[in-house]
């Protein structure tokens, strides 16, 4: 592999060479250009005049587009209309090319009990981990590896990282791109980093590691949340502005249990989360976080089969979802997938207004005001009218986010949300988020399988799968 003298608007590198059996790590923080050179490194990258690129012909890519692309496709093949049962999807041994010959990578990734599941029954941890299988079992001689580490436990990173050095060793070419440096995998052999769309530094691991931590950055996603606060008009007739009562009671679950196709997930789980209990959610892929969140936000069926208590109504009693969800903000992995409409930025921050997704009424001029406000914060004001998919994948979480917060809700339930945040952004929404609970603002609950993410002010920690 090889480039030469590529020069755009947002991408200036004279030159970079990788070789197989070498495995470079290209660090890059959101809107560094990072994302501008994974592309450049597609097959179908725009031809760059005077620009010289050189790629083997057998790349196996691992990107956010492509698991976007895969869930679409499943989404088209969802057969559940025409069954007397949920369509599971396409099954997870469909993904792998001959996965006999795969057996020991697929138990070291913990996937060898899933493979007769469906793709949709998958945790988002472990539908990473499908994908990278797929592409490590495809025969390609060279990975291209977008955010690898993203959504998966401690275990599986270990695990990514072990078959990733195993991948090398037997001479395969690796490049994977990660936004944080803590994110640089241990079997990396070189380093390239980028900063304002130029490579600052490429080299040996040994002589490149030293200078990375000195490149953290910072963001500005705090305020003055007083500055933030909704209008009267986005809450509910019981829900006003201000600092909420300890004693008010959110959540209630007990003897909760959950799954899919008639296996279990989770089961004999209780919670209660009063009004500002700020709850961390923790535990391996595949335990039932996600689907946890999904039935307290009435997304999982089992919401109507569990003692279940959301602002003082219990599910299942003729309450109305959308008055219930008027009172939540969320962020997750489903709901980015799903936010496919047409639309501008503008518009996705306005719609978590309405809990919709995509905007289908004319917004007054208070909301617009508070939406370019947020966008402000998160440095996307410049991009208010473009469309949101048109977004890097960093960008439309953010932009997310600020959906989720632009009416600071009872309950913000956020799941996973720094998917794809480089370190400086994952520190300044974690540090609004400090605001947030110490002016009682919202009560969080929050998964996360980053260690990093455990701040100080969460009052409750449920470690599932344990």
């Amino acid at each position: 592999m090889k480039i030469e003298n590529v020069k755009t608007s947002n991408i200036h590198i004279p030159l970079f060479e990788a070789s197989p059996g070498q495995f470079w790590c290209i660090l890059g923080q959101n809107r560094s250009g990072i994302d501008s050179f994974f592309s450049l490194l597609s097959p179908d990258h725009a031809k760059i005049p005077e620009a010289k690129i050189c790629l083997p012909k057998d790349m196996g890519i691992f990107s956010f587009a492509r698991q976007q692309e895969v869930f679409e496709q499943e989404l088209k093949d969802d057969d559940t209309d025409f069954m007397d049962r949920l369509d599971p999807g396409t099954f997870a041994r469909a993904f792998i090319h001959n996965p006999d010959q795969y057996t020991d990578m697929i138990r070291a990734f913990g996937m060898d009990q899933v493979l007769d599941q469906g793709y949709r029954q998958l945790s988002t941890g472990q539908t990473r981990k499908l994908l990278l299988l797929s592409r490590i079992a495809s025969g390609s001689q060279w990975l291209l590896i977008q955010s690898p580490f993203d959504g998966l436990d401690k275990a599986g990173c270990g695990q990514l990282d072990l078959a990733l050095e195993h991948c090398r060793v037997c001479g395969m070419g690796i490049l994977a791109f990660v936004y944080d440096p803590g994110d640089i995998p241990p079997s990396a052999t070189h380093i390239a980093v980028i900063e304002n769309g130029h490579m600052t530094f490429q080299g040996s691991r040994q002589d490149i590691l030293p200078k990375v931590f000195e490149l953290q950055g910072q963001a500005n996603f705090s305020a003055d949340v007083n500055d933030l606060k909704p209008a009267e008009t986005a809450f509910s007739q019981d829900a006003v502005p201000g600092k909420m009562p300890h004693s008010k009671e959110l959540v209630r679950l007990e003897d909760g249990h959950a799954g899919y196709s008639g296996r279990p997930v989770f089961s004999h789980l209780n919670l209660c989360i009063p009004a500002g209990d700020h709850t961390l959610v923790s535990g391996p892929n595949g335990c039932g976080k996600s689907t946890l969140l999904q039935v307290i936000t009435g997304d999982h069926p089992a919401c109507y089969r569990n003692r279940l208590w959301i602002f003082g109504t219990r599910r299942g009693t003729g309450e109305s979802i959308w008055e219930l969800k008027k009172r939540m903000g969320i962020v997750s992995t489903d709901l980015h997938r799903n936010y496919r409409v047409a639309g501008s930025v503008l518009d996705c921050v306005i719609s978590g207004l309405y809990d919709t997704i995509g905007l289908y009424q004319h917004p007054g001029p208070e909301d617009e005001k508070k939406a370019l406000a947020w966008l402000e914060r998160i440095s996307l004001a410049d991009k208010a009218e473009a469309p949101f998919r048109s977004l890097s994948y960093a960008d439309q979480r953010l932009a997310l986010i600020a959906r989720a917060l632009i009416k600071l809700p009872d309950l913000l339930v956020l799941d996973e949300p720094t998917h794809g945040l480089d370190r400086a952004n994952r520190n300044a929404v974690l540090d609004f988020l400090g605001q947030v609970a110490t002016e009682q603002l919202s009560t969080i609950l929050y998964v996360s399988h980053r260690e990093d993410e455990f701040r100080h002010f969460f009052v409750s920690h449920i470690r599932m799968g344990n």
